[in-house]
């Protein structure tokens, strides 16, 4: 048999399933993405046109991590499926070499990783920012339509609103609770007896203006308080000038390693940045593995039946990503380098490939 109609057949067999399940995992991960942003999005009132732009806004931010369970589960399937059928018998006792039937896998699992590298350096970042600022304005138009009344409202990530009573178009409020917890180093928690929401239709700010209250200021170590009172308290609402700056998670790969080199930051903050950038690299570089691996595990299970196969599958995709977060757990905390919290999991895998394939060529099909 050709090397040609091999590889037709195995792709043949690996498409349907690597991408129905890539649809139905990006389905599944949306809706959860998009529950976080449910309040928000509700108490904006937005149309299904921008529901839908942010949809496509938010697929990419997911993808690449799921490009190296979907490569895993298309090539188990199809090798499950050929070897349930005795098809892998049949090729290897017609003279098929292993070798050709795992050619097609390398294309697949190769060409995952290159498209999980293009889109985590380089549409992932541009998909959060666009993100942001799609959410910066949703929020401030369901601020703009004023604070709901005895009930908790999180317009903000870290900003939380309670009102007793509301006048004047929802625009006047009285008994105000506040907890701003926006920024990393100081948690505000605000009681007001009166507030007032402005706005400027030139500028686009907006800002609760506050009397007769008291400020609580506790920092993020819970070793500093204090309690200011005041008669009037400007809260701002509106994302302020830093939000220009972009955070790691919008940044290309290019640029995280630029920064990670910079002598302006410190330590800890090149640390982060340096695991950001082998996760960019290393986590697609699990669809290579992932892939490779899925093809003996479909061979040697697939003959005691779909279950097995599966389950041997999704063990190995647990173990990669939770040696992965382990890895990345113990960088962070500096047990291990940046570079060896990532990669120390994907260097156990390779081996792991290896005597997975190695094992296919020595005995064949069927394990003894």
């Amino acid at each position: 048999m050709s090397n040609r109609l091999v590889t037709k057949m195995v792709l043949r067999e690996v498409a349907l399933p690597f991408f129905f399940s890539l649809a139905a995992m990006s389905l599944l991960f949306l809706i959860g993405k998009l529950f976080t942003h449910l309040e928000p999005l509700l108490a904006a009132g937005i149309s299904l046109t921008q529901f839908l732009k942010l949809n496509l806004l938010m697929l990419p931010i997911f993808l690449y991590i799921l490009i190296p369970i979907c490569t895993l589960l298309g090539v188990l399937v199809a090798f499950i499926r050929l070897s349930r059928d005795s098809e892998i018998i049949a090729l290897f006792a017609c003279g098929v070499s292993p070798w050709k039937l795992l050619f097609p896998v390398l294309l697949v699992s190769l060409s995952a990783f290159l498209a999980g590298l293009f889109i985590s350096g380089l549409v992932v970042p541009k998909a959060k920012r666009q993100t942001s600022r799609f959410m910066d304005d949703i929020t401030e138009k369901a601020l703009m339509r004023g604070l709901p009344e005895k009930q908790f409202f999180t317009p903000i990530k870290g900003l939380t609103f309670f009102v007793d009573k509301s006048s004047q178009g929802n625009r006047n409020y009285e008994g105000i609770y506040i907890r701003d917890a926006r920024g990393k180093a100081m948690t505000y928690s605000i009681l007001a007896k009166r507030g007032l929401l402005s706005t400027d239709v030139k500028s686009g700010k907006i800002a609760l203006e506050l009397r007769e209250g008291r400020l609580v200021r506790i920092d993020e170590n819970y070793s500093l308080a204090d309690t200011i009172s005041f008669e009037r308290y400007i809260l701002s609402l509106t994302s302020g000038p830093e939000s220009s700056k972009k955070r790691k998670g919008e940044m290309t790969t290019w640029e995280l390693y630029n920064i990670s080199r910079s002598k302006a930051i410190s330590q800890k903050a090149r640390k982060k940045y340096l695991i950001e950038f082998h996760k960019r690299i290393g986590v697609p570089f699990g669809a290579l593995l992932l892939g490779f691996l899925a093809a003996p595990l479909g061979i040697f299970f697939g003959r005691g039946g779909i279950s097995a196969g599966i389950c041997a599958g999704l063990t190995a995709f647990l173990a990669y990503y939770l040696a992965i977060l382990l890895g990345t757990t113990l960088a962070d905390e500096r047990v291990l380098s940046p570079g060896l919290g990532v990669w120390l999991p994907n260097f156990l895998f390779s081996a792991l490939v290896i005597y997975s394939c190695m094992l296919l060529f020595r005995r064949g099909p069927i394990l003894r």
